[in-house]
């Protein structure tokens, strides 16, 4: 039996969505796992849980659709839906499943729904795998509001700060509401590890190890803890070529 693609709504006008809700209930291989009104609370669900399909509005207050779509290095499959037309050209750039205009009829939506599937390809990896390699280069943090790209090679090390984190670059420390689990599955692994329950480190950075302390590039000694003391070790003889 087909496994139903899960599909997100993400649009700001609450006719939108229950227009949407009533199309989704007559289809047994859709399943409209959420539904949002700004772009930024959409990216960050996504970066969190498997998502196979979206329905995204373009025209949005914060982040439009279209930045959305910009920020995101590997987005699910994406239906545009919109009240104007004059956005179709741009969104091929971005290799949009289908564009839909606004009002919506069930029968447009079908047809929309058949090119999804002639497209979808399931992803055959766990979702914390799907996670991790998001972003190659660079992560999503949301920063005062706004959604921030920051660069992989400008992290020096990740802190927990309650339900927050510090990211800590060659320039600035930015503070973003992610816990240190969540923003760890989106690292690259071979980059990036955990050394202690509240410090996330670039291996790249570390200049020297002394007992139960990890002295970095930019003079900063952050604490190792025993759990992870000795892969660390073993990590950075590694990447030293000792």
């Amino acid at each position: 039996m087909l496994t139903p693609l899960r599909c997100i709504v993400v649009d700001d006008e609450e006719g939108a969505h229950l227009v949407m809700s009533h199309y989704f209930k007559g289809i047994s291989t859709l399943s409209l796992c959420a539904s949002f009104y700004t772009a930024i609370e959409a990216i960050d669900y996504i970066y969190k849980n498997p998502v196979d399909v979206v329905f995204l509005d373009i025209n949005m207050p914060g982040l439009t659709g279209m930045e959305m779509l910009e920020a995101m290095s590997h987005p699910p499959l994406i239906v545009l839906t919109t009240a104007y037309s004059q956005y179709a050209l741009e969104s091929y750039k971005y290799q949009v499943v289908d564009y839909l205009i606004k009002p919506i009829e069930f029968p447009r939506f079908l047809a929309a729904i058949d090119k999804v599937f002639s497209r979808y390809k399931p992803v055959l990896v766990q979702p914390k795998e799907m996670t991790s390699t998001l972003n190659n280069n660079f992560l999503i943090l949301k920063v005062d509001g706004d959604l921030l790209r920051i660069q992989l090679e400008e992290i020096i090390y990740i802190q927990s700060w309650g339900n927050y984190i510090k990211v800590h670059t060659n320039d600035k420390t930015y503070l973003s509401p992610v816990t240190t689990i969540e923003i760890e599955q989106k690292l690259d692994k071979s980059l990036f590890m955990r050394i202690h329950k509240s410090h996330i480190v670039a291996l790249n950075k570390i200049n020297k190890i002394t007992g139960a302390q990890a002295y970095l590039d930019n003079g900063v000694i952050l604490p190792i803890g025993n759990t992870f003391r000795r892969e660390l070790l073993e990590r950075y003889q590694r990447n030293s070529g000792s």
